[in-house]
């Protein structure tokens, strides 16, 4: 029985699959983060035993899909709720989504592959296979995930969120290096544990290349976390107003198909004036949380605007804005009401990365029968600068809407600006009571940690919390609850911003130079060899 087992265990198929169930299983909402760790061993290993490059690039396919599968099953909702499909239909869509969202893996299984049959590996000296796995392999993987687009820019790195005395090194490098370490210590790991006992004893001194990389992240992480200094600026109480509106409902206040601005309003409005008693600092409504245009004099611009001198408490809400360039189209915008200064100062930015069938067709201006075809899909202009709100006493914001957190590239364009603190406005109601709200916001806790500031993040339905310039989150709000809460947290001043902000991912240019130099040592090799 037990030969059995270990036969099973080492079908290809089998290490497929677990490659893919560690990936997906490490994120939320089952959190098993440790198993991250296993998931090179599998991953390399499914490589090592596919038996030419075709298969290689199919059992990385399957891996892809079965993370796609597990992780992004929320996508079949979307497209039921706001696609007007039945279920079945959504179903069959969302498998074929599942083939393509996750293609670094076969990717880099492919080149991997490649690499170890094309200069025989298994014939290079000791030092320089372990070599190729402590470091080449690691370093070819976080190329692949850097490289490659996906629908949400996720790293396995990024799994360790909580992991707060591991993850500070992402102001420097962001998610590369720790990506890069973390494989090294699966592959590492797992290359030794297929040696023969003979050759065990000589590699183990390769494990110090893996115990290296994570002593660095752990010993940063440390001195940040306790033995270094930020210069502190202005204490924040935030009022989050979580209505738990949704996204049909707003589109249908409107469109006027039922007459519910008024109720959409007057809800934000009630649950605000519920909190002033607590005395907040600032008021966040969420993404699109005013469901028409706040840019143009209307009854509905003035009730808010009445609505935000009464409190006397600036306010940041999402709404819409009208675009110069189409009569048609509108902005994803927010908006800066502040009512601290005379006359009413008032800011705006409008959403810059729009979401494809969310707030966008594609080929929608050459087939606009499209948009009739699916009216739940708006179609909004695109912002094209990034403005920074800035509150009366100087405090400057950097303000992102819903997707656009994520994106570390873009969010380098607003934290490069000397902001003290980031907001982001968010609408994750198209996703349901899925896990989607839960890891749509670990993925924006990085942002906190790459530019060393606090972020603020309010959504229509959950899930809303604060982070501190460490990446600690708050305690969270529930998912499709109504809450409102305050949260209290510290702006940070910096005389410059990180090395992150100014650079980017710089340690892309590492890894590519590290499989340069394995390129050229096993060509040279193997040119010794055949001599």
């Amino acid at each position: 029985m037990l030969t059995t087992f270990k036969n099973i265990f080492h079908k290809t198929w089998v290490l497929s699959l677990l490659s893919g169930l560690t990936v997906f299983l490490a994120f939320e909402e089952f959190a098993i983060v440790p198993l991250i760790l296993f998931f090179p061993f599998f991953f390399n290993s499914m490589v090592s035993s596919s038996p030419n490059l075709k298969q290689a690039f199919a059992w990385g396919f399957f891996t892809s899909f079965i993370v796609m599968l597990g992780g992004f099953y929320w996508v079949t909702y979307v497209i039921h709720e706001f696609g007007n499909l039945p279920w079945g239909l959504s179903a069959l869509l969302f498998l074929g989504f599942c083939g393509f969202g996750a293609l670094n893996f076969p990717i880099f299984s492919s080149c991997s592959f490649w690499i170890e049959r094309t200069f025989q590996l298994s014939r290079k000296p000791l030092l320089v296979e372990g070599l190729w796995y402590a470091l080449g392999v690691p370093a070819l993987f976080t190329l692949c995930e850097w490289a490659i687009p996906k629908l949400f820019p996720w790293y396995i790195s990024h799994s360790f969120y909580r992991q707060l005395w591991l993850i500070q090194i992402c102001e420097f490098t962001g998610a590369t290096f720790l990506t890069f370490s973390l494989y090294s210590f699966g592959s590492t790991l797992g290359w030794l544990f297929k040696l023969k006992p003979s050759n065990k004893r000589r590699a183990l001194g390769l494990l110090a290349i893996p115990s290296f990389c994570l002593l660095v992240l752990v010993a940063f992480s440390t001195w940040t976390l306790r033995g270094r200094s930020f210069q502190m600026g202005r204490e924040i109480k935030v009022a989050l107003i979580q209505a738990n509106i949704g996204s049909l409902e707003k589109l249908h206040a409107r469109q006027g198909v039922i007459s519910l601005i008024d109720q959409v309003l007057n809800t934000y409005q009630e649950q605000t004036r519920f909190i002033l008693e607590q005395k907040p600092d600032l008021i966040l409504w969420p993404e699109t949380a005013i469901p028409v245009e706040m840019d143009q004099p209307s009854s509905r611009q003035a009730q808010v605007i009445q609505f935000i001198r009464e409190t006397g408490i600036p306010l940041i809400t999402g709404a819409y804005a009208t675009s110069p360039h189409h009569v048609y189209r509108d902005y994803n915008s927010a908006f800066l009401f502040d009512p601290t200064v005379s006359p009413l100062h008032v800011d705006t930015y409008h959403k810059n990365i729009l979401l494809a069938f969310g707030e966008y067709f594609p080929l929608g201006d050459t087939f606009p029968s499209l948009y009739k075809l699916f009216p739940q899909v708006s179609d909004f202009e695109r912002g094209k600068t990034q403005n920074i709100f800035t509150l009366s006493d100087g405090t400057r914001l950097g303000t992102s809407i819903c997707y656009e957190a994520i994106v570390p590239s873009f969010m380098r364009k607003i934290g490069s600006q000397g902001v003290h603190a980031l907001v982001n406005l968010t609408n994750d109601s198209w996703f349901g009571p899925t896990s989607e709200p839960h890891l749509h916001g670990a993925l924006t806790i990085f942002r906190a940690i790459e530019h060393r500031v606090p972020l603020m993040r309010v959504t229509n339905t959950g899930t809303s919390f604060v982070v501190n310039h460490f990446g600690e989150m708050s305690s969270k709000t529930a998912v499709y609850k109504p809450e409102t809460s305050v949260r209290t947290l510290k702006t940070t001043i910096s005389a410059s911003p990180t090395p992150y902000a100014i650079y980017g991912d710089w340690f892309i240019a590492i890894c590519s130079l590290v499989l340069v130099i394995f390129i050229f040592i096993f060509r040279r090799t193997r040119e010794a060899l055949s001599v």
